[in-house]
């Protein structure tokens, strides 16, 4: 099964987007805000990632680079 990580502050599109997911038969863990999403991204892998850009708390291309560090793709 593959594992998605959704990161959008909208609380009814994050729930949506969610659901619509976890119907089509993948696990998917949502955050609402990039320090909620590094901290599972440190936790756990993921074979997926989507990713909002305009967060409260930082910028998606922020999180996206830390991503890529997490992953080595330095």
């Amino acid at each position: 099964m593959k594992k998605i990580l959704l990161v959008e502050d909208n609380h009814l599109l994050n729930k949506t987007l969610t659901y619509n997911l976890i119907s089509e038969g993948y696990d998917t863990v949502s955050a609402l805000n990039a320090g909620t999403a590094a901290k599972l991204l440190t936790q756990t892998e993921y074979d997926l990632v989507l990713l909002d850009i305009n967060l409260p708390d930082g910028s998606g291309y922020d999180l996206c680079r830390l991503i890529t560090w997490i992953l080595g793709f330095t």
